[in-house]
C-alpha cells in the first residue's frame, strides 16, 4: 500500500525539485471558519503525508464539495494537480487549488513526522545522493506541478502575513476614478480586477496620488508583474470577487508590463446560476449568466435624491428560470442587446421589489457578451430550439411581507431589528420600512454627536445653514438669513431582544419625546449649562414604544452603508393590545 504514495515527495516539494502530481495521504481533516464583515467562510485544512513526513495544507474553496461529498476524507489517497507552497509563521504550508481522489484506505500509512525547516536541512544529504536520478526524471518529464515562474505567487496564496510577494496577473476590469470628500478634503479612488494563471480573481484599490500614478499604466486585457502593496481582508458586500483578501496599492507598489502571457486566462468565470439567486441575500454582489430574453426601452426615472437616472428593464433567462434585470446609467444607454445575446453579468446586485427577487447593474457592473464557454453554448442551443417560447417559472415568488411605506403602520406585523441586516433591507430602488417594538436606551448628545443643527428659516426649507461673515447661508438652498432656527437630528439607540441599531430622529419626534424645543437645548449648550442639558436626555430614556424605521443604502467614499431613520414613534400605552399581539406571536410559533 505504501508504494502508492510518492516517496519523500514532501521534501522534494520544498527543495524545488521536480515532483509530478505527487500522491499523498490525508491523515487529518479539519473544518475551519472565518468571519469577514458578517460573512462566514468555510475552508478545509488537511494534514498530508508521504508516509515519512506530513505537512499542513489548505484547500481552495472550490474544492469544498469534494469534502462534503466525502470524495476526500481521512486516509484518502489524493493526487495533487496544482498547488503552491508557502510559509506562514515559520510553518510549511501547501495551498491546494486542484487535486483528485485516488483511493480510500482504512488506516494511516507509516508513522510520519511533521516536515519542518530543520527536517529540510537534514534532507540535503539525501537529496544530493539522488541528484543524478532526479536529473534524468527532469529530462523525461513533460508536465510540471508548479507552472509558475520563479518567485511568482498565486493570488490565493496572498494573505496579511505575506510581506514580500510578486504576482503575475491580467487586468480584466478597471473602474473610472471616483471623486469623494472626507473631512472637507477631496480625494479619488479607483479599482481594478486581477486574474492569475489559476483563474483566481482579486480586487486592487488605489487612492489619490496612486490613482494618478497607475490609471494610465494599467490597461484592461494587459498583463503585469505587480509587487508591493497592503493586503487586507476583502469586504464582499462591495464586490462579487470570491477572494479572502484585496490589495491596496501604496508608494511601494511596482508594476511592470508582462509580455509572456500565454498562461493567463482572458477572463475568470465564477458565476451563479439563476436558480441560486432565490436563496441569495439581498444586497449581495454576484456574477450571473443567462440569455437576454426581453429588452425594454430606455427610460428616465428620478432617484430618492432627485437625480435623473437612465434605466433599461430587461429579462434574463436560462433553461429553468427568468428574472428581472435592471440596467442603470451609462450601462443602460450603451447596451441594447440585439439578437438575444448570452451574457455574463459581473458585479450585479441582488435586490427585491414588491416581494420579488431581481438583479440590477450600475456603472460598477460589467457585461461579457457571448462568452465562449460550454455552459453559454448550452443556453444558446436551448434558446434556438424554441426554449424561450416555453412557459418558465418567473424567479421571485412571494417570499415574505411587504416592506414598503404604509400609512396604517401600527397594525403591521412587528419585525425584529435583526431583519434590517438579515433581509438586507434598504438596497432596492425605494426605501424599506420596518415596524418594530423597541426600547430607546440612549440618545447620543456628546461633542462628537450634536443633537441639533442651524436650519434655514425660509418657508418649507429645513436645510442646514452655516455662518459666513454676518449672514447664515444655506449649504444646499443658498438662502441668506440673519438668524437660523434650530432643529433636532440626534441618533437614538434602538434595542430589542434580537439586536440594536442607531437611527436618526428629526424634529417633531424629538420634541414629542424630549418635551422641549431644539432652540432651548441649543441655548443650554451654548451657555455651558451642562447639567440641565444632560438631564433632558437622561430623563427621556429608557422609553418603550412602536417604531417605524426607514432603511436606505447610501454611498460614501466609494462604499455603501445602511442609514436608518426613525420616521414615527408611538410610546406603548395600550398594554391590552400589546398582550394580544404577544399571544398572536406565540400562537404562530406553536403552529410552526
Amino acid at each position: 500500500m505504501t508504494s502508492q504514495l510518492t516517496e519523500r515527495s514532501i521534501p522534494k516539494i520544498f527543495k524545488n525539485e521536480e515532483c509530478v502530481h505527487p500522491i499523498l495521504q490525508v491523515i487529518d481533516l479539519e473544518e475551519t471558519h472565518s468571519k469577514n464583515q458578517d460573512e462566514e467562510t468555510v475552508r478545509y485544512r488537511l494534514k498530508l503525508s508521504d508516509g515519512n513526513f506530513y505537512l499542513l495544507a489548505t484547500l481552495n474553496r472550490q474544492l469544498n464539495e469534494m469534502v462534503i461529498n466525502e470524495e476526500i476524507k481521512n486516509f484518502t489517497f489524493v493526487k495533487l494537480l496544482n498547488y503552491q507552497k508557502t510559509v506562514i509563521k515559520n510553518t510549511n504550508f501547501l495551498l491546494v487549488s486542484n487535486l483528485e481522489s485516488v483511493s480510500t484506505q482504512t488506516e494511516k500509512i507509516g508513522e510520519p513526522t511533521q516536515f519542518t525547516n530543520e527536517t529540510q536541512e537534514n534532507e540535503i544529504e539525501i537529496e544530493k545522493e539522488t541528484e543524478k536520478e532526479k536529473e534524468k526524471e527532469k529530462e523525461q518529464t513533460t508536465f510540471k506541478t508548479q507552472p509558475l515562474e520563479t518567485g511568482i505567487n498565486l493570488l490565493q496564496s496572498l494573505n496579511t502575513y505575506n510581506k514580500n510577494w510578486k504576482i503575475k496577473v491580467r487586468v480584466t476590469n478597471k473602474t473610472e476614478p471616483k471623486i469623494y470628500n472626507k473631512n472637507g478634503k477631496q480625494g479619488q479612488v479607483m479599482y481594478v480586477t486581477l486574474v492569475d494563471s489559476n483563474g483566481d480573481e482579486m480586487r486592487a484599490t488605489m487612492f489619490n496620488d496612486n490613482v494618478t500614478k497607475f490609471k494610465k499604466v494599467l490597461q484592461v486585457s494587459k498583463c503585469y508583474y505587480i509587487s508591493g502593496g497592503t493586503l487586507k481582508p476583502a469586504d464582499r458586500r462591495f464586490s462579487s470577487i470570491q477572494s479572502d483578501y484585496e490589495i491596496n496599492f501604496n508608494n511601494y507598489t511596482t508594476i511592470t508590463l508582462c509580455t509572456n502571457t500565454s498562461d493567463l486566462p482572458k477572463e475568470a468565470y465564477h458565476y451563479k446560476k439563476l436558480s441560486e439567486i432565490e436563496k441569495t441575500q439581498n444586497g449581495t454582489k454576484i456574477d450571473v449568466m443567462g440569455i437576454i430574453a426581453e429588452v425594454g426601452e430606455l427610460i428616465e426615472v428620478k432617484s430618492r435624491t432627485g437625480k435623473q437616472l437612465k434605466k433599461r428593464e430587461c429579462v434574463l433567462a436560462d433553461q429553468y428560470l427568468r428574472i428581472s434585470c435592471n440596467f442603470w446609467g451609462e450601462i443602460a444607454e450603451k447596451n441594447t442587446f440585439p439578437g438575444n445575446p448570452v451574457i455574463i453579468l459581473k458585479e450585479a446586485n441582488v435586490g427585491e421589489y414588491l416581494n420579488k427577487k431581481n438583479i440590477s447593474a450600475s456603472s460598477a457592473a460589467r457585461i461579457i457578451l457571448e462568452p465562449e464557454i460550454n455552459e453559454a453554448q448550452e443556453i444558446r442551443d436551448w434558446w434556438y430550439r424554441g426554449g424561450g417560447k416555453k412557459n418558465q417559472e418567473q424567479l421571485g415568488k412571494t417570499i415574505g411581507k411587504s416592506y414598503s411605506s404604509n400609512t396604517n403602520w401600527i397594525e403591521n406585523d412587528r419585525d425584529p431589528l435583526c431583519n434590517i441586516l438579515n433581509l438586507n433591507l434598504g438596497v432596492g430602488e425605494k426605501a424599506d420600512y420596518v415596524t418594530s417594538k423597541v426600547t430607546i436606551t440612549h440618545i447620543l448628545h456628546d461633542e462628537n454627536n450634536p443633537v441639533c443643527y442651524p436650519s434655514c428659516t425660509f418657508e418649507n426649507c429645513t436645510k442646514k445653514v452655516t455662518l459666513q461673515g454676518s449672514h447664515w447661508v444655506g449649504e444646499k438652498c443658498n438662502h441668506r438669513i440673519q438668524k437660523p432656527n434650530y432643529r433636532y437630528n440626534p441618533k437614538f439607540r434602538l434595542t430589542d431582544s434580537s439586536s440594536s441599531i442607531y437611527a436618526t430622529a428629526f424634529n417633531q419626534i424629538c420634541e414629542d419625546i424630549l418635551g422641549v424645543k431644539a432652540e432651548h437645548v441649543e441655548t443650554l449648550k451654548q451657555q455651558g449649562r451642562n447639567d440641565e442639558f444632560n438631564e433632558i436626555f437622561d430623563k427621556a430614556v429608557p422609553l418603550e414604544g412602536l417604531a417605524r424605521i426607514r432603511v436606505t443604502e447610501n454611498e460614501y467614499e466609494g462604499k455603501t452603508f445602511k442609514r436608518s431613520i426613525l420616521s414615527s414613534f408611538k410610546p406603548i400605552t395600550d398594554y391590552v393590545l400589546e398582550s394580544k399581539k404577544l399571544i398572536e406571536q406565540i400562537n404562530k410559533i406553536n403552529e410552526n
